[in-house]
């Protein structure tokens, strides 16, 4: 049930009252946003669809879970009171989830996800070939089609003259980082490039060629080619803390959110139908007193 209280004296009163026995006031909805949202972004995350329901659901779950908490002496009285309010709430939370997760966490097979997370990142941290390429950008904004072709074709021309590579980068090249790298990409494995490029990248085997023109989503490209070279494998025992780290922290979100899907769907049907407009603009009306730059 949610309460509406009807005049605007008596507004601030106004109370979110769900089935289990939780409250949420306007106060603890106030303030719950005054702690995530600097001034300047209030306006605006009221705005959005869902904001405020989204806040109630959280503030109920926060409460819900910290109460069981309580309850199950899973965390103790004085801590909580020491914590107080919001901070109290969001101690018992994370008490009440590691309760729940625990169990389900203690008994997973760290090592054989870490084999699977292995194999599946061979891309990354299995053997692979890298190509080294300088390149030279020619970019299609703001140009023309006719504007394009003079363009590329001027840097065709001093190709041709035999003008050296880094001086048609210096002088032609669009990339933002030729002015530091003179054009030059180093080493690069598979999946660092635009796709068109890194097929003519990967197919180039003189060293010295120059490519042909080469369309990519950035622009008309010129590469050359300086080599390759196969890198060995990361050993999987060099990367293997780093990838059960990366799992238990994965394992631990998506438990998260199932421990607690339940408490949101207990809360949601109590908001679905809140005016938020309405209620965002009485919110906002009492934050203007805090915050001036409201106004502006």
């Amino acid at each position: 049930m949610l309460v509406m209280l009807s005049t605007q004296a008596t507004l601030a009163q106004e109370v979110f009252e769900f089935s289990s026995g939780e409250t949420v006031t306007r106060d603890e909805l106030k303030y719950y946003l005054k702690e995530r949202l600097v001034p300047e972004a209030l306006e605006s995350a009221v705005a959005k669809p869902d904001a405020l329901k989204n806040a109630i659901v959280n503030l109920y779950v926060m409460k819900r879970a910290s109460n069981i908490a309580e309850k199950e002496g899973l965390t103790s009285q004085a801590e909580l009171e020491y914590r107080r309010g919001d901070g109290g709430r969001r101690l018992g939370l994370q008490v009440f989830v590691a309760d729940r997760s625990d169990g389900v966490l203690s008994e997973t097979d760290w090592a054989a996800l870490a084999d699977e997370r292995y194999l599946a990142e061979q891309a990354r941290l299995g053997e692979r070939v890298e190509v080294s390429v300088d390149h030279i950008l020619v970019k299609t904004d703001g140009r023309s089609f006719t504007e394009l072709v003079n363009r590329v074709a001027e840097v065709q021309a001093g190709l041709a003259q035999g003008v050296s590579f880094q001086e048609l980068v210096a002088q032609y090249s669009e990339d933002s980082s030729a002015s530091r790298n003179a054009g030059k990409l180093g080493f690069s494995s598979r999946g660092r490039f635009d796709p068109a490029f890194e097929e003519v990248a990967f197919s180039m085997n003189e060293v010295g060629a120059v490519s042909e023109p080469v369309l990519s989503s950035f622009g008309v490209h010129f590469i050359k080619y300086n080599g390759r070279r196969t890198r060995p494998a990361t050993p999987q025992a060099s990367v293997q803390a780093g990838i059960i780290k990366q799992i238990r922290r994965e394992r631990s979100e998506a438990l998260r959110g199932e421990v607690l899907a339940g408490f949101r769907g207990e809360a949601w049907p109590y908001v679905d139908d809140l005016d938020e407009a309405a209620l965002g603009a009485q919110i906002l009306d009492e934050l203007r007193t805090e915050f001036p730059s409201l106004d502006k």
